[in-house]
């Protein structure tokens, strides 16, 4: 499964408005799927933390390249999970500022994304 960038705001609002929540300690994860459960090869990843979460640029840059390697890292074992549920876009939002940022690590976002995306696939694989 190949992992391609999310961009553009309405791209972005069409799949908050339309996708299904879940969250893991500070990550949330919207998911869209497609109802006909067709073969997807592709997967669209929007990464995003908001100012009022982080007020300096390099702490939200941080974050945003923390959940970028975490997501490529766990895609590749969840690619056929996230192909039977239909899985074709995830946005995934930071929504607490971390204490120490120079601190947080990958090992420290991992999990949360990895526990995000199975509770995604199984939201989205009861949701037929």
């Amino acid at each position: 499964m190949v992992v391609r960038p999310l961009k553009g705001q309405g791209a972005f609002n069409d799949v908050m408005r339309s996708g299904r929540r879940t969250t893991s300690g500070p990550l949330s994860l919207t998911a869209a799927f497609s109802a006909d459960r067709s073969s997807v090869e592709t997967l669209n990843c929007g990464v995003t933390i908001g100012k009022r979460t982080a007020k300096r640029a390099v702490v939200r840059n941080r974050v945003k390249r923390l959940l970028r390697e975490a997501i490529r890292q766990s895609i590749p074992i969840r690619s056929q999970a996230l192909s039977r549920a239909g899985i074709h876009t995830v946005i995934l939002v930071w929504r607490s500022a971390p204490q120490a940022p120079m601190l947080l690590r990958l090992a420290d976002v991992r999990p949360h994304v990895a526990a995000a995306l199975d509770q995604a696939i199984s939201v989205c694989s009861r949701n037929a």
